[in-house]
């Protein structure tokens, strides 16, 4: 997820436009980099030894570094130092941007120095592993300190960006936060959670990005707004909730339940407080996921 925090800083910074970094997230896909490549990049093996690895894959179900440190190919400390290139997925993007040329790679480098340093980050935590500084970032960068319970909040946004990269895919940039008292609603997905933590949360979007959202989370192809695009926004919706439930309960002795998933259309949702929506932009979108201290009321 410090891809997607670090395209918003090139955003801000009025490095690249927002069109060109949806076009070089989506590009991004088509450039990752192999364990292999790198492997043969550092002088650790040679295409011959990369391909034995991958026939022997085609055979058991390994990882390719736990099959080339059996092999001999590769030591212990050898894996570890390819797998921590491999995650940096900032790398990745800046790659993309300079191959489109909407970025040097002298702009890229101060970037990142600059992005680094503002956000104290060491190399080591470019991967998903440091939770406790994605969660740094995340405070940083949304201002909850004006709601209450501003820890739960932050856990909350940190899980819907980890499961949106499981579940739908890592080609999104996080935009700053809104706060409103009222919310025009195209179509969009609510669910409640009560207990000792009590918040209606949901998300909205046009109706194109609704179907190809429940297209990426189903991974089945909708292309008209039926009761399977539906019941696939929901079940995300559900997925994402019941997870943070399940995490409170482990971590904090928290109890928490859920309301059944609702789904309306071309509704305002007003009288509401410590409210904020998330605007998130996917390269086939935008999505504003909406977190309310209270029920609101639906007009």
């Amino acid at each position: 997820m410090f891809t997607q925090f670090f395209g918003n800083y090139l955003l801000n910074n009025e490095y690249v436009t927002i069109n060109q970094l949806v076009e070089a997230l989506e590009l991004q896909k088509t450039v990752k980099l192999k364990l292999g490549v790198l492997a043969i990049n550092a002088g650790y093996m040679t295409a011959s030894q990369v391909d034995k690895v991958h026939k022997m894959q085609s055979k058991i179900d390994k990882r390719f570094g736990a099959i080339a440190i059996e092999m001999g190919y590769l030591t212990d400390d050898q894996v570890d130092e390819l797998l921590k290139s491999q995650k940096t997925g900032y790398l990745l993007l800046g790659q993309a941007l300079v191959d489109k040329g909407y970025m040097t790679n002298d702009q890229f480098q101060n970037a990142i120095e600059n992005y680094t340093k503002e956000h104290k980050i060491k190399d080591a935590d470019f991967t998903l592993s440091q939770n406790e500084k994605m969660l740094e970032i995340i405070e940083d960068f949304y201002d909850f300190d004006s709601f209450e319970d501003a820890a739960l909040y932050t856990e909350y946004v940190s899980l819907l960006f980890k499961n949106i990269v499981r579940f739908v895919g890592d080609d999104f940039t996080p935009l700053k936060s809104i706060i409103f008292e009222e919310f025009e609603c195209k179509n969009f997905t609510s669910q409640t959670i009560e207990g000792e933590f009590n918040i209606y949360t949901a998300f909205e979007c046009d109706d194109d990005t609704f179907i190809k959202f429940a297209s990426r989370f189903s991974q089945e192809e909708y292309t008209e707004k039926d009761e399977y695009v539906k019941a696939s926004v929901s079940e995300f919706m559900n997925l994402n909730n019941g997870i943070f439930c399940v995490n409170m309960s482990n971590a904090n002795r928290m109890e928490l339940e859920l309301t059944p998933q609702v789904i309306d259309f071309n509704k305002k949702l007003t009288k509401v407080r410590n409210a904020f929506c998330i605007p998130i932009r996917f390269s086939f979108g935008t999505i504003n996921f909406l977190i309310i201290g209270n029920i609101p009321t639906i007009i």
